[in-house]
Parts: C-alpha cells; structure tokens; sequence
C-alpha cells in the first residue's frame, strides 16, 4: 500500500469518527414553538432556563466542537467557573447542543428535535428537513443563538453581561455570530446587557474582504493567486452570503464587527497542520498552516483591513503550553480570567454598531391583533430581508424572509406579548406587539 492510499484511508476514517453520533444527548431541551410547531435542542446547564435566579448576573454559553460533545464542554466550564468561587453563584451557564441526523436516528429522538448537517450548523445554515426525518420548519443555527440569548436576558432580570464562548467548531461559531448577529445590540438598547465573544482555536475565520496573507509572511495582505476560486465565499468571506448573514449584508458585516468585543484565545500548542480536524480546504489553507498560525494572522489581518484602533475592542490571549483541546484553554490562568475576571464595561459605555444602523420607519397593525400582522415600514422591504418574531421568554417562534409581502401569518400565535425584529442589511426594526384571541 503506498503511503498516499494509506494517508487517504487514514483521513476517511478519522473523518468518519468526527461525523459518528453523539453519545450522549441532554434532556434538557430549550422549546422554540414556531410557526404552530414546537420544535427544540438539547442544551446543559447549572441553572434551569425556566425559573427566575436573582443572583444570577453574568451568562457563559458554550458552543461544543464538531464531535457535539456538549456535555464535556458544560462540564469543563463548571469546573472553570468554580475555580473563580467569589462568581460561581453568580453565572449561568448554558451549553446548547447541534445534532446531525445520525444522532436523531441512533437516540431515536422525536420529531420536535432540530438537526443540521455537520458542516451547516457551524456556518450559520438552516436546520434540515430530509425525508427521513421531515422538518415542518426549517431555522438558522445563528438565530437559535439569538433566540437563547433573547431569552435569558428576558428571563434574568438582573443580567449584566453575557459571553459567548466556542472552541474549534464552536469557536468558528462564536466568531461569526460576533459578526453577524443583531442581538447583542439589542440586548444593549432594551436590557444594558454587554456581550462579549471569546473565540477559542478555530479552523477558519471570517475575513471582510478578497485579501489573504501573502506567502511566506504572517503580516502582509494581498489578494492571493489561486485556483481555489470561491476562496472569498461564506464561511471564509462574504461572497456568496447564507440567508441568516445575507439579512445584514455585506458592508454592515464589516461594520458591525469591528465594534463587537472579541478575544481570540489561542493555544501555543494548537500548530499541528496534520491534526485529523483541522480544516484543510483551500479556503482554510490560504489563511495559515494550522490553527495558531491562523489566529495570529487573522488578528494582524483585521488590524490591516481596520487599522490599529481595531485594538480598542479586539484582543489575542495566548495559552502556553496547550494544544487543541477546550479544557485546557477554559481552565488554563488566561482562560478564567478572559471568561470571568475581566472587570465588567457598562453597556452604555461600549461603542457597538448601533451607530452603523439605521432604524426603519415600522409601523404595525393591528394592535393588537389576532391572525395577520400587516407591516408598514420605510425604506421599502428589500430582497433579503428576514422577520424574527420571539414570545415575551424570548424564545423564538417565527423566521421567515419577507421579499413583497408586508403581510405576517400569526394565527399560530396564543394571547401575550411578542417581540418582531427586521433586518435589511444597514436598516433593522424592531417592535413589541400583543395578540388577542
């Protein structure tokens, strides 16, 4: 056998154990009740999502990595946040789990149970719905994040700061969400709550535009010649974009972003460019060796593309002494004090991209109302443009594009109040309504 073969069959099977079904699924499950449908994923926690804590005044949640081991990550975090004693009672924490199709089938879970390919939740795609296991509605991961922070700043009233967390895959998560995610300015404006992202070992980053690092250097851009021609496509770029960051757009992307507090936190020992699940497209290659490398390039990238003042709200931590593993990282000195000894910012305080956004012109009616919610709003709904509707636990219950119809289908919808949101690209909106039966 020649070594090439062997190399060949050596990946195939490492791969095929990364895709194999999670061992273990929580029962816990955060419920989504959309469009009439109650749909849900698994998630772990240190306190129930349904009942009220007043002591609880900071929320870490965790994405897991491509094997969905959310349990191991809840469980490395507890034991991060108990080593900070004085913050222990006083933090959340919640790990979501993303399942794929082989872990709805080896589980023999429910059809209420939302699942994604393996390479679709980390970028942001919708939920699947196959004919093996048909979907009534089919969600974006990112806005089942929007959801779960909406509703724990409804659902803890003495919230003050929240961060959002991932390593390897979920570090690609945490990563993109900072960029493309309207939440966290809205828990600003409604809630002062301040959101940070600690982005932990990723394969791949989201670069703002078509230039990588020239060859032989970690701190000069170019656009690269290279026969990897969609190199500059979501999830590497912003070419090309999913529904959920095509509702933002391209350019209030790059804007919002550079205004997000991010930490990339990066082992020293994360440099093997053979690991079995580094990212070795030509769209991850071009943007460094192995994962260290990665991350070092991508921060002297954003201060070429933003200039040095990226430095104001952008920062690298390295981790000596640890490699790819999310342990290491979460406990390491420089992992508890990025997660939970960084003295807190005031909301009010944080220059978000709030200032890069328009707000539309919404006007809704009836209100209240019943079975159709009519929008009216200026400037007119464009291509693109995605409505977001959450109950008043912030859980959410309709996602949908709205392209020429101003006209929202809510009959599904019980009495209480709700929360609609609009994106368009620079122009958001957003409005409570009640619906009356």
């Amino acid at each position: 056998m020649s070594k090439t073969t062997f190399a060949a069959i050596l990946f195939c099977f490492s791969y095929a154990l990364l895709l194999a079904q999670v061992t273990e699924v929580s029962s816990a499950k955060f419920v989504m009740d959309i469009d009439g449908h109650k749909l849900k994923i698994p998630y772990y926690s240190n306190y129930d999502l349904l009942d009220d804590h007043p002591m609880v005044d900071k929320a870490i949640i965790v994405i897991h990595g491509t094997n969905r081991n959310a349990d191991e990550y809840f469980r490395n975090m507890e034991m991060a946040a108990g080593k900070v004693s004085s913050k222990t009672a006083h933090t959340i924490i919640v790990s979501p789990q993303f399942l794929i199709e082989d872990d709805i089938d080896f589980h023999n879970l429910d059809d209420e149970h939302l699942y994604w390919t393996n390479g679709g939740w980390k970028a942001g795609s919708n939920s699947r719905d196959e004919n093996s296991n048909p979907r009534p509605v089919r969600i974006p991961s990112y806005a089942v994040l929007d959801s779960l922070l909406l509703h724990l700043a409804n659902q803890f009233p003495h919230l003050e700061s929240l961060v959002l967390t991932g390593h390897s895959a979920g570090g690609q998560v945490a990563q993109r969400m900072a960029a493309t995610s309207p939440m966290p300015d809205h828990l600003c404006e409604q809630f002062n709550i301040n959101t940070r992202f600690v982005v932990a070992n990723p394969s791949s980053y989201l670069y703002m535009d078509n230039q990588r690092k020239e060859s032989g250097s970690t701190t000069r851009f170019s656009i690269p010649s290279t026969s990897c021609g969609d190199y500059n496509e979501w999830k590497y770029g912003l070419e090309d974009l999913f529904t959920y960051p095509a509702a933002m757009g391209a350019d209030s992307i790059r804007n919002r972003y550079k205004r997000r507090l991010v930490t990339y936190l990066l082992g020293e020992n994360d440099n093997n460019p053979n690991s079995s699940s580094l990212d070795t497209s030509c769209e991850a290659d071009l943007q460094g060796n192995h994962r260290y490398e990665r991350g070092e390039v991508y921060f002297n990238y954003l201060q070429h593309y933003y200039g040095a003042s990226i430095k104001s709200n952008h920062d690298l931590v390295s981790v000596p002494n640890v490699g790819h593993d999310n342990f290491g990282m979460y406990n390491s000195p420089e992992g508890i004090q990025v997660l939970f000894e960084r003295t807190s910012i005031s909301c009010s305080s944080v220059v978000s991209s709030i200032q890069d956004q328009k707000e539309g012109n919404l006007a809704i009616y009836p209100n209240p109302a019943a079975d159709l919610l009519n929008i009216s709003w200026s400037p007119a709904i464009k291509r693109n443009t995605q409505a977001f509707i959450y109950d008043g636990q912030g859980r959410l219950v309709l996602a949908q594009p709205i392209n020429i119809s101003d006209e929202l289908d809510i009959s599904f919808l019980n009495t209480g109040v709700y929360f609609l949101m609009i994106q368009s690209g620079e122009i958001r909106a957003h409005q409570k309504f009640m619906v009356l039966k």
